[in-house]
């Protein structure tokens, strides 16, 4: 008897293994109408990996539009799985039952096929027959003689807001959902999205995601639209609203009893009306919909037992450190990674203080987020990665990293810290790469070399010294109204091209990135974690820098940082690549004077 029962579980199992991925055609259920369009898909779940998707042949059929394909994902026990939609819209032709063919795709490594389905299609008199036949129109396409149309459209046609609390913590999440319900004939086009003041946004779904299901409301079946899905954080203590979405609609009524199942089409700015295509004896009417205003209120942070380290933290959270290498050779760069895993507000979440040994020179961390926008709290980790160096051998202890966060479903603060590293630094110099051996062996005299490295570094740190003293004054300048002045000139903020072009690889593209960044530290006076390409890229945005600069200045960066970190090879030309950087700080700097 246990022996079958374990068969019987593991053929259970074994189903439900070869049963993950679902490939399956959706067609209407009721019949369509000839010379009227309809949808069929091809809806795959949980594919990971979808290739070689093969079109069906429709025959009797008109293609109209498609393959259109729409990807996404589905709630499930475990969380949620990939979902793929290839929609076709097709139109009849002629009456009759038909096949419609199933698909076949490679997923995940093997091919598939969907079941065929079937479809009935009906003649406009056999519509009208059956529609006699049954007790009223089972669709709100048809307008009776008299009937009030805005009153039908009040009724079958409305926009919702959804909030998953309206009191909360700053920091802590509220889900908004906005919601287009239909049982109508519409083209609908959003005019208004809501401000959201006070908050921190993160979108989960826009209108783009095309998520529709349906929902049961007083006794109707509605196709369910979501037009936006977010996650927004709070900044700070006070009352706030959530501004109306508004959105406007051009429904299509028949003034003749027509067999047909209503859809919903939802644009942005896009729609035209003069260029929608309308059946015979249909009457148009246009109206607008919105949300009603909703105010959440925001409770500040207890002040008692608030940890030092709090820096706004608000979820729940773990949070580790490791060392690239605990072993280094004097002046080798190494690196310092802080995560953070957990849910709450990742997008909020400031770099950790790391407290370096006097001997230890630290900098600005580069950050990477692996998040689930499907979450909510955002789920999954922040990653900060920290260069550092040590021109001292020695062995050196990093302190316990300590991180604070505030989870308001205890309402309670909690700290937790990492693991102290240690970590030494030998009195060996920092090995030579191969091609800089190479490079090394063609350009004899290595020693002045490396004084043309250390001048060089002596220029950009005599740079950095004077800047402190530059911002003191830039701001200084600010409280007091006068207008701000460059302080220094793109020439003086890139070490002389003579020596740059003779450096390091790696020292070409230090230098490279410190001298960009002290160009914006002076130029727009941010500085410590402002100081990275997202709050670049948005100043610039802001001061109406054109697409192509913001782009260029990217690459840039980019290019630095793949060489300062990977040991990427810098370009054939430096003096080209220099001048090039140089050219466009000053069209940065032209552009906002």
């Amino acid at each position: 008897m246990k022996q079958a029962l374990v068969i019987a579980c593991f053929l259970v199992f074994t189903g439900l293994a070869n049963a993950q991925v679902i490939f399956k055609t959706i067609v209407p259920q009721q019949p369509v109408t000839v010379g009227e369009s309809f949808q069929v898909q091809y809806i795959i779940e949980d594919g990971e990996k979808i290739t070689h998707f093969i079109a069906p042949v429709f025959n009797n059929f008109r293609i109209v539009s498609g393959p259109n394909i729409y990807e996404g994902s589905v709630a499930s026990f475990s969380g949620t799985k990939p979902l793929r939609n290839t929609v076709y819209t097709l139109e009849a032709i002629k009456p009759g039952r038909f096949v419609i063919p199933g698909s076949t795709a490679s997923v995940n490594g093997e091919f598939i096929k969907s079941d065929n389905a079937v479809i009935e299609v009906i003649t406009p008199g056999e519509a009208i027959k059956r529609f006699n036949r049954e007790a009223g129109v089972n669709s709100e396409y048809f307008l009776r003689p008299g009937e009030n149309a805005y009153e039908k459209i009040r009724q079958n046609l409305f926009l919702k807001v959804q909030v998953d609390k309206k009191n909360c913590y700053t920091g802590e999440p509220v889900l908004a959902t906005f919601k287009l319900y239909s049982r109508l004939e519409s083209k609908s086009d959003r005019v208004k999205n809501p401000g959201f003041y006070g908050f921190t946004v993160y979108d989960m779904v826009n209108l783009t995601d095309k998520f529709v299901t349906t929902e049961n409301v007083q006794g109707k079946v509605f196709d369910v639209h979501t037009i936006r899905k977010v996650q927004l954080f709070p900044l700070q203590a006070g009352t706030y609203t959530i501004d109306p979405m508004e959105i406007k609609n051009t429904v299509e009524f028949s003034r003749s009893a027509v067999y047909r199942k209503t859809e919903q089409e939802i644009v942005e700015g896009v729609l035209d009306n003069s260029t929608i295509p309308h059946h015979e004896n249909a009457a148009i009417f246009e109206t607008s919909v919105s949300t009603e205003p909703l105010t959440i209120r925001v409770k500040p942070f207890p002040a008692n037992d608030k940890p030092v380290s709090f820096n706004g933290a608000v979820g729940m959270f773990s949070v580790s450190a490791s060392l690239s290498s605990d072993t280094l050779a004097r002046n080798e760069e190494g690196f310092l990674e802080i995560t953070i895993k957990g849910n709450g507000n990742f997008i909020q979440l400031n770099a950790p203080s790391i407290l370096w040994p006097g001997a230890v020179e630290g900098f600005e961390p580069q950050v990477k987020e692996l998040l689930d926008k499907h979450r909510s709290p955002v789920t999954g980790s922040k990653v900060f990665h920290y260069p550092f160096v040590s021109a001292r051998p020695g062995t050196y202890d990093i302190p316990a990293v300590e991180f604070s966060y505030f989870n308001p479903d205890s309402g309670r603060y909690k700290t937790i810290k990492t693991a102290a590293l240690r970590v030494n630094v030998s009195n060996q110099q920092k090995k030579v790469m191969p091609a800089a051996e190479n490079k090394e062996a063609r350009n004899p005299g290595g020693n002045g070399r490396m004084i043309m490295i250390l001048i060089l570094a002596g220029v950009v740190a005599g740079l950095f010294a004077g800047i402190l003293g530059l911002r003191k004054r830039r701001k200084e300048k600010i409280t007091s109204g006068e207008i701000i002045e460059p302080v220094l000139s793109v020439e003086q903020m890139l070490a002389p091209p003579r020596l740059l072009v003779l450096a390091d690889d790696r020292d070409f593209y230090s230098s490279l990135r410190e001298a960009i960044w002290l160009f914006f530290t002076t130029r727009y006076g941010i500085g410590g974690s402002e100081m990275n390409k997202e709050v670049i890229s948005s100043l610039l945005k802001n001061e109406k820098m054109s697409t192509a600069v913001v782009a260029d200045l990217q690459d840039i960066l980019l290019q630095c940082e793949a060489g300062i970190f990977t040991n990427a090879s810098v370009p054939a030309d430096k003096a080209r690549f220099l001048e090039k950087t140089k050219t466009l700080l000053q069209e940065i700097r032209d552009a906002s004077l």
